[in-house]
């Protein structure tokens, strides 16, 4: 049986930590497509800055109510009002947007994009309708939560999961070029993840 990668060993790139670990305070944010890795991107950093002793926080700004994974425990908690002397990784999916943005975009100190090419970006789109059909749901929106029934494995939700997945394929380079030309006249690095059956790793 092969063992599980851990979070911190998905960093392929080691530029994406040696920019971050030497300071004591950071604002970093994690955006990018919808299904992405943005959240297994942003778990790997903050296990491994963790790990270097570095005294940082980890916020994922749709603020599930449920834990999605076990390092996410420590993302049930809102933003401080004040940043103290922190690494601070947040992640917003709606941040290259005026409307929705949890805060200003120009207020990070750094922004990673998250762009896996359009096999991965498929590929991360497979696991994710095997398990939004295994959990009988199909989309989420913050002002109304989960859609679909609530039935694990529920034959009523698949034309959703489905409909869900054509829509961000049919906008995928529209969305793309927009997010970019927000975050391109900001502090960025483009992340290149890349779907592996051992899930995903970042470039």
């Amino acid at each position: 049986m092969n063992k599980k990668m851990l979070e911190r060993e998905r960093i392929k790139n080691q530029s994406f930590i040696e920019d971050i670990l030497p300071l004591d305070k950071s604002i970093i944010l994690f955006t990018g497509l919808g299904i992405s890795g943005k959240s297994t991107f942003r778990r790997a950093l903050f296990q491994y800055f963790k790990n270097e002793g570095k005294n940082v926080e980890h916020y994922d700004a749709d603020n599930f109510k449920k834990i999605r994974h076990p390092l996410d425990k420590l993302c049930l908690k809102q933003l401080p009002d004040k940043f103290d002397d922190k690494i601070y990784l947040i992640e917003d999916i709606h941040a290259p947007l005026s409307k929705g943005a949890i805060m200003p975009i120009s207020d990070y100190d750094k922004i990673f994009y998250l762009l896996p090419d359009i096999k991965s970006h498929n590929m991360f789109w497979a696991q994710r309708m095997i398990n939004l059909y295994e959990f009988g749901t199909f989309s989420c929106e913050a002002d109304s939560g989960w859609s679909g029934t609530g039935k694990k494995r529920d034959p009523a939700n698949i034309e959703g999961i489905v409909n869900a997945y054509l829509h961000d394929m049919e906008n995928r380079e529209k969305w793309i070029k927009e997010d970019l030309d927000v975050v391109s006249n900001c502090p960025n690095q483009i992340v290149k993840s890349v779907w592996t059956k051992e899930g995903p790793v970042f470039y």
